[in-house]
C-alpha cells in the first residue's frame, strides 16, 4: 500500500497552528491556508512493518519522492539514495530596503489620495512609534518584522482596545503596501488578530454630549477669556462650540470656516461628494447672525486668519482653548473631545421624529450601516420596531391570577 504523508505542526509553528495538528496536502491546497515550514512525514506498513518516519523535508514534492524511494526498497530501514530535488523555479529575492525608507516612501504616497487626519494618524504610528520600536529590536530592514514582534508591538500601545483594532487597520495596509512592492515575502500584521472582546464592542457605540454637558460648557464660556492674556474671549470659544454642534464639522473645518461656506438662506456646506454634488446643512438665524458678525469683525475668516498654514498647528491651538473651558466644566464623566461635537450633531438629529438614517448618514457622509452602528442608542425607529416585536411576541400569553399585594411600606 502507499504510504501515507502528512505534516506534523511543531509548538513553534510559524503560521500558529496548534501542537501536534496532522494536516494534508489537499488541506493546504485550500484558499486561505497560513503557510508554515513544519515537517512532513510519512506512515504506513512496509516489510510487514508499520511505522512513522521524518521525510527530511518540508516540501511535499521532495517528500513524496523520499516516500517513493521507501515504497521501491519495501523496507524502513537502510540507506535511501537522497533524492534529486524537484525543479521549482525560484523567485527572485525581493529587494532589501530600510524601514526608515519603508515608511518615508509610504507616507509620501500616502499625502498624495488621504486627507490630512487620516495621512496623521499613519505618520504618529508609523514614523513615532513603528520607528521607535524598531530601534529597540535592533532591527534596520524592513524584513526583519516577523508576526511575533507585530504582537508584542501591539501589546507596547497603552491605549483603548478600540484604538488597538485601529492602529491595527492602519498597520496592516503598510505591511500589504510593502508585501506589494516585494520588499517582503510575505504580510506579517495578516497574522494577527484583533482583540476582542467586551471593551473593543463598547467603544463602537460613540458618546456625544447631553443637552445637559452642553450648557455646563456655555456656562464655563462667560468665565473664560477674562484674563489679558487671552486673545480670544468666551463669546469666541461659545461661537466655535455652536458652530461644531449645529454642523457636524470636524475641528480643523470649523478652525478655517470662511464665510462663504455659507449660503443666504442659512445653508452651510458641509462637504462635496465624489461625483461633484454638495451637501448642505442648516444653522438656525440666530447662529447665522452670529457668523456674519463674526465676518464684519474678523474678516472671511470668521475665526482669524492664521500665520501658519500647517493645520495640524492651527487645530492644537483651538484644542488647548476648549481644553480650558472643559477643565473650568468641572470632573467630567467621559472625557470630552473636539469630535463628540459631530456625535452629538448626529445624536441631536436621530432624536428628531421623521429624521432617518439615511438622512443622517448623507450628512456625516457614512453609510447606513456605520450610523446604526455607532449611534443605534439614539434611533427612535431602533427602539419602536423592538417594541413591536416584544409586543407581538408577549401579549395574548398565559399569565397568573393576580391578587392585590398588601401592607407595603406606608
Amino acid at each position: 500500500m502507499p504510504l501515507n504523508l502528512y505534516r506534523r505542526h511543531q509548538g513553534k509553528c510559524e503560521a500558529g497552528h496548534s501542537l501536534d495538528k496532522r494536516t494534508s496536502e489537499f488541506e493546504e491546497r485550500k484558499k486561505g491556508w497560513k503557510k508554515c515550514g513544519c515537517y512532513i512525514f510519512a506512515s504506513g506498513a512496509l516489510g510487514g512493518k508499520y511505522r512513522r518516519k521524518y521525510t527530511g523535508s518540508t516540501d511535499w514534492a521532495e517528500a513524496k519522492i523520499v516516500a517513493a524511494e521507501w515504497e521501491k526498497a519495501g523496507y524502513w530501514d537502510g540507506e535511501i539514495p537522497a533524492p534529486v530535488p524537484v525543479a521549482v523555479p525560484q523567485a527572485s529575492a525581493p529587494t532589501r530596503i530600510t524601514i526608515d525608507r519603508a515608511v518615508k516612501a509610504f507616507l509620501d504616497e500616502l499625502r498624495e489620495s488621504a486627507a490630512w487626519a487620516t495621512h496623521k494618524k499613519y505618520r504618529l504610528l508609523l514614523d513615532n512609534k513603528f520607528r521607535k520600536f524598531s530601534e529597540q529590536r535592533g532591527y534596520v530592514m524592513i524584513d526583519q518584522w516577523e508576526p511575533l514582534d507585530v504582537r508584542e508591538f501591539r501589546s507596547s500601545w497603552n491605549v483603548a482596545p478600540g484604538t488597538a483594532v485601529r492602529n491595527m487597520a492602519m498597520l496592516k495596509p503598510f505591511f500589504q503596501w510593502c508585501l506589494d512592492n516585494e520588499w517582503i515575502t510575505r504580510n506579517p500584521a495578516r497574522l494577527v488578530k484583533n482583540p476582542k472582546g467586551r471593551d473593543v464592542a463598547r467603544e463602537e457605540q460613540k458618546l456625544p454630549f447631553t443637552d445637559d454637558e452642553l450648557k455646563r460648557m456655555y456656562d464655563a464660556c462667560q468665565k473664560y477669556g477674562q484674563k489679558a492674556k487671552y486673545v480670544w474671549t468666551g463669546e469666541d470659544l461659545a461661537d466655535f462650540i455652536s458652530l461644531s454642534i449645529y454642523t457636524g464639522l470636524r475641528i480643523s473645518d470649523v478652525a478655517l470656516f470662511h464665510i462663504d461656506r455659507m449660503l443666504p438662506s442659512g445653508e452651510i456646506l458641509i462637504r462635496t461628494k465624489k461625483a461633484g454634488t454638495h451637501v448642505y446643512t442648516w444653522i438656525p438665524a440666530w447662529l447665522q447672525q452670529r457668523i456674519r458678525a463674526r465676518a464684519e469683525k474678523h474678516g472671511p475668516f470668521i475665526f482669524g486668519e492664521h500665520e501658519t498654514t500647517t493645520l495640524e498647528v492651527i487645530t492644537e491651538g483651538w484644542r488647548r482653548k476648549l481644553n480650558r473651558v472643559w477643565k473650568l466644566c468641572g470632573p467630567w464623566k467621559t472625557k470630552p473631545t473636539p469630535h463628540r461635537f459631530r456625535h452629538t450633531f448626529a445624536r441631536i438629529l436621530l432624536q428628531k421624529p421623521g429624521v432617518t438614517v439615511r438622512m443622517v448618514a448623507e450628512l456625516l457622509g457614512n453609510t447606513e450601516d456605520v450610523v446604526r452602528k455607532h449611534y443605534s442608542a439614539w434611533v427612535p425607529e431602533r427602539q419602536a420596531e423592538i417594541t413591536k416585536i416584544l409586543k407581538e411576541a408577549f401579549e395574548g400569553k398565559p399569565k397568573p391570577k393576580l391578587t392585590a399585594i398588601k401592607g407595603g411600606r406606608s
